[in-house]
């Protein structure tokens, strides 16, 4: 019987289902939104909410159970001074489902779950990731790869100049 059993099993043992939250908690604190499947968004949302209300209190045993949740201090910190905060009107109801249609894979419901109110920057504090503008550092190191794919190219010719340079003159002198 499933009398007052919540959680979804997900088909693994528990240490595994407990990463697998933790991972993902961890995920929609740095970005503030990740793609899921629907049961495990159900899931991670419960915990999430659960999170985001202790972080409001911003106490030094708040910070310590979260803190045992995640592992981590910079998660942590970024949960307490940068979700918490933005999120101090609500009691309750920080984060969002939204459907995004089947995988083509194996037809699962792939669905949104993001942060209701989102800072301007999220990641880390430690790592000063800024997430939102990670496209255009992308677009720079692109850029900058044509331009050193030619002194690459003409390496390459260079060598293989000397390495014909050397196999002509070996020619010579067996002959």
């Amino acid at each position: 019987m499933r009398h007052r059993v919540k959680t979804k099993q997900f088909n693994r043992d528990t240490n595994h289902r407990k990463m697998l939250v933790r991972n993902l908690v961890r995920s929609l604190v740095e970005h503030g939104e990740i793609v899921t499947t629907e049961a495990k968004a159900k899931e991670t949302k419960r915990w999430a909410d659960k999170l985001i209300g202790k972080a409001q209190k911003n106490t030094v045993a708040t910070k310590r159970q979260l803190h045992a949740f995640f592992g981590t201090r910079e998660v942590v910190n970024t949960l307490v001074d940068k979700i918490a905060p933005s999120m101090k009107k609500r009691v309750s109801g920080f984060s969002r489902i939204v459907k995004l249609g089947k995988r083509r894979g194996d037809n699962t419901e792939l669905v949104k779950l993001s942060l209701v109110e989102k800072s301007e920057k999220l990641g880390t504090l430690k790592s000063g990731i800024d997430y939102s503008s990670r496209q255009t550092k992308k677009k720079k190191s692109a850029s900058a790869q044509k331009i050193t794919k030619p002194k690459k190219l003409a390496r390459k010719a260079v060598a293989k100049k000397s390495v014909t340079k050397k196999t002509t003159k070996i020619a010579k002198k067996n002959k």
